[in-house]
């Protein structure tokens, strides 16, 4: 769902706000200052910001540069207590993707909110916000994705470092490998790629170190090994985990610096390369079973990155969706591709054991079906529509949390806010300390609260 900056100094306003988003699924970020809200804005990528124009502690439009500056690519929606129309122009021209005056009614900030996403999600297309001449980065904003990111790119910055990429299939090893390179003083030089578990032991070394004319049969011409092939640069060596125990000795002195010789050949040959090995296998279990090398081991963990699966950054699943659109649209001859709510968040709740590879392959696959109209539940395989049964715990107790109730078209903004405290307030188990810090407000606002609502904290 969408992730949304909420500037404003009124609480009242905000906490109601907020609480009608989060009761959709979104997640909401408040800053009640200028200064909180720039710092907000360089802490995290927002799908969208809701800015008051008139907050006491700073000028509307002077913020509305400053988080322009900080990002770009955010729309900004402004937000105005009177229909002043020469601010509202001069913010339009300054780049405000929209305005709304309060107070703000709840289907028109629900569709306001869709709309900015999806224009986001249209003008990032597929990257993350990047400073100027530097490659745009991987689909994804959750924590654990940036992680990684940041990893890759710490990594990048040192030439020879070797680096160790894991993960389960299809968590985008390849191309994190290949934004390494991007972002790395070897990027004018080439990034060779290879899979281990694509070759037999002797094709595999012949396939890395090269070989001879007659080596063996077939070989009728030398031919360069891998390794010489990317020197200079970057040899991308996948699923290193399959290699044979022999050539695990041969790759480790050679990624120690010493020479080696092509296959049949008895002449050394150096190279300048860096190496970025990846696996889904347990490397540790393969050391213990005696089928990997442990000084190899240790020689590739110089630097490790894990990436995580699609199940640990679920946040990330629409805008993946979105860039699959966008991307395998055209190439199944959809020109302008759509999702529907409904089959977004079934794609949203699904596990992913095949992680974003798997996700790429559901969305084409209902591009396919769909043939130019909206994805719909139909367009779904039949295992991400059927819910799946809740595991139990021990007590009985079902350990898969349900959604949050959806409120009534008719119901006042005061209901809203007193339904979520309730539910904030149960969720922690009537501790009153808990639910001020999950609802950003004071204990004695909620104590307050709670008394209006007849409810009584833990102890009490």
């Amino acid at each position: 769902m969408p992730r949304v900056l909420l500037v404003d100094d009124d609480p009242t306003f905000t906490f109601a706000i907020s609480a009608l988003l989060q009761n959709q699924g979104h997640d909401v970020a408040i800053a009640n200052r200028g200064d909180e809200a720039i710092g907000r804005a360089r802490a995290a990528c927002f799908d969208v910001a809701f800015l008051d124009l008139h907050l006491p502690d700073a000028d509307g439009l002077v913020l509305l540069d400053q988080m322009a500056s900080v990002d770009p690519l955010l729309p900004v929606i402004c937000l105005t207590g009177r229909d002043d129309t020469t601010t509202v122009v001069q913010a339009m021209r300054k780049g405000a993707l929209d305005y709304l005056i309060k107070p703000v009614d709840r289907q028109t900030l629900f569709n306001a909110v869709t709309s900015a996403s999806q224009y986001s999600t249209a003008r990032r297309s597929g990257s993350w916000p990047a400073r100027a001449g530097a490659p745009s980065l991987p689909v994804g904003a959750s924590p654990a994705w940036l992680h990684a990111v940041e990893l890759i790119t710490a990594a990048a910055a040192a030439p020879k470092t070797t680096v160790l990429i894991t993960g389960e299939p299809g968590t985008g090893k390849e191309v994190m490998a290949t934004l390494l390179h991007r972002m790395s003083l070897r990027r004018s030089q080439p990034l060779v790629t290879v899979n281990a578990a694509c070759f037999t032991p002797t094709l595999m070394e012949s396939e890395l170190l090269g070989h001879e004319a007659g080596a063996f049969t077939g070989a009728t011409k030398k031919r360069r090994g891998l390794f010489e092939q990317a020197d200079k640069g970057v040899l991308f060596l996948d699923e290193i985990g399959e290699l044979a125990l022999d050539l695990q000795g041969k790759l480790l002195r050679v990624i120690e610096g010493h020479p080696f010789r092509r296959l049949g050949g008895d002449t050394e040959v150096s190279v300048d390369v860096r190496l970025v090995a990846a696996t889904n296998r347990n490397l540790n279990d393969l050391v213990a079973r005696g089928l990997f090398r442990a000084d190899l081991l240790e020689r590739l963990r110089v630097f490790e990155v894990r990436l995580p699966g699609l199940r640990e950054r679920r946040e990330d699943i629409p805008h993946l969706v979105h860039y699959f659109l966008a991307k395998l649209g055209p190439e199944v001859g959809v020109a302008a591709p759509s999702i529907q709510p409904e089959p977004l968040q079934a794609l949203a709740s699904h596990h992913w054991p095949g992680n974003v590879r798997e996700l790429r392959n559901v969305v084409e696959r209902a591009l396919v079906l769909s043939a130019g109209q909206p994805i719909g539940l139909r367009h779904l395989p039949r295992d991400l529509v059927e819910p799946r049964p809740a595991s139990s715990s021990p007590s009985g107790v079902t350990s898969t949390p349900s959604p949050p109730p959806m409120f009534e078209s008719a119901v006042t903004l005061e209901e809203v806010i007193r339904q979520h405290i309730v539910a904030q307030f149960t969720a922690t188990g009537g501790n009153v300390t808990r639910t001020a810090e999950r609802l950003g407000m004071s204990r004695l606002a909620l104590r307050k609260r709670l008394q209006a609502y007849g409810l009584r904290p833990v102890g009490s």
